[in-house]
Parts: structure tokens; sequence; C-alpha cells
């Protein structure tokens, strides 16, 4: 007989609902056309502001190719969301910055997020969330 757990499925069904935790809000209108990949790449910027972020580094931290980001990273730029800027030791380099609407889009969505995490923790004790700390981890290790 078949197993009928799948882990891959329940981390997709997790994701689904922690994005729909996180977008449902008294603000959503508007962060409406903030999408899960926007927000956590918003929050990223926004917790590295006092360092130089590149596109390269984003593609790293969530583990996407490089056409990939290119892509979102542009769509974003377009929203307003954020900027390209030269650095002054390499041209061919451009940080990115946040804009001011996308500082803003982030505070609204920090609240969120911090509710959407605790509803999801919701009912573990102590030594389960330690845990649940530890699995994605281990997770990620073992695909890299």
């Amino acid at each position: 007989m078949r197993n009928s757990f799948s882990f891959g499925r329940e981390v997709k069904v997790i994701s689904n609902l922690f994005k729909r935790l996180v977008g449902n809000c008294e603000n959503g209108k508007y962060i409406d056309e903030v999408t899960g990949n926007n927000a956590f790449i918003i929050g990223y910027l926004a917790d590295h502001c006092d360092k130089d972020v590149f596109q390269k580094d984003l593609e790293e931290v969530f583990s996407v190719r490089r056409s990939t980001m290119s892509g979102i990273i542009l769509r974003m730029e377009q929203k307003g969301f954020l900027v390209r800027v030269p650095v002054d030791h390499d041209a061919r380099l451009k940080k990115l910055v946040l804009t001011e609407k996308g500082g803003e889009i982030h505070a609204l969505m920090e609240t969120n997020l911090q509710a959407a995490e605790q509803k999801l923790l919701e009912g573990l004790s102590n030594e389960e969330k330690e845990r649940y700390n530890v699995y994605p981890k281990l997770n990620i290790y073992n695909v890299f």
C-alpha cells in the first residue's frame, strides 16, 4: 500500500495558506499588487538596508535562477517598489534599493507577517516550535 503522505504537497499547502494569511489584511487593497515573491524581497531589502544588496544576493538567498530574479526585479521596478542604483566602485553593478512605496508596503506587511507566523505556530509547544525551526533548514540542506 502506498503512503498517502507527501511532504512536498504539505509544504506547498502550507506555503499557499501562509501567503493567503499574509495577503488577507485590512490594508489588502493597498498591497494587492504585491506578489508573495515581491513581499519576501521587499522584506529582505528592508532588513538589509544598511548594506548593498545586488541581484546576485537575492538569487542566492531565495534559490532562484538569474533569469527568474531578473524578471521579478524588472516587474518590481515597474510597480515602483524598488530602484537599481549604480555603485561607485564598479560601474557594472547596481544595488537594489526600496523606494518610498516599497518601504510603506513593508511597514504594512510586517504586521501581517508576524500575525500569520503566530497563526501558523498556534497550538505548538515550545519544543515543537524549536523542532519546526530546524526541519526546513535540514530540508534545504538536503536539496543543495
